[in-house]
């Protein structure tokens, strides 16, 4: 009995663990956006270099997940939090990759070109697809599978926000430095996109962490 306790509440800890990694990526992503709006290097450097404590704790819940596999005896409701956890930690850590794409390109354009109009609904996406993706990981954290169908309904108006965007840069002023900073504009949208998908997929998986249904991948 001592040793289930024990097992609880290292469980516990995961879940603690998935959700502190998850506000370490997501804040990562945030400075990325803001390093891009404010055509900030020096920003932009910071949040390349914290990447590396992104794969740290990557490596560490990875570890714990093997750790709780091989020396406990997890009943069929902790392997599916396992499960979906391990899924959860690659795709924080695509996430992580995708806030350095970001900053990345921040250093890549000047003031000049920016369109505010433009600037303007790319903080909106960015908003969302976080909120997105938290949604989905509290989701796991929580065995809430109404939140995460949630996560996976607010990752479709990311979507639309996107093809927005699209939308917008293609009336953009035809002038060098505005043609190389929309290019851009829609090189980060792309990337929030595809954080509002992470977060859309590990919200599809509540479910099947929940009841054990099966997972089936969204359009």
């Amino acid at each position: 009995m001592a040793t289930r306790i024990s097992f609880q509440a290292e469980i516990e800890h995961f879940r603690t663990g998935l959700v502190e990694m998850a506000s370490l990526v997501l804040s990562q992503v945030e400075r990325g956006v803001s390093a891009w709006e404010e055509v900030d290097p020096v920003a932009a450097d910071e949040v390349i270099r914290a990447d590396d404590l992104v794969d740290q704790r990557c490596v560490e819940l990875d570890q714990k997940i093997f750790s709780l596999q091989l020396l406990e005896a997890p009943v069929a409701s902790d392997q599916r939090l396992l499960h979906v956890g391990l899924i959860a930690v690659i795709a924080l850590e695509r996430v992580g990759d995708l806030a350095v794409a970001i900053s990345q390109a921040a250093k890549s354009v000047r003031p000049e070109g920016a369109v505010p109009e433009i600037q303007a609904m790319i903080s909106r996406m960015s908003a969302r697809a976080v909120d997105t993706l938290a949604r989905a990981v509290q989701a796991i954290a929580r065995s809430d599978a109404d939140l995460g169908e949630q996560a996976a309904v607010e990752a479709a108006t990311v979507r639309q926000m996107l093809d927005d965007v699209v939308a917008r840069v293609a009336g953009a002023p035809d002038e060098p430095e505005t043609r190389v900073w929309s290019a851009t504009a829609v090189l980060v949208s792309r990337h929030l996109e595809r954080v509002a998908n992470n977060g859309a997929e590990l919200g599809g998986r509540v479910r099947f962490l929940v009841s054990g249904e099966a997972f089936t991948r969204g359009g």
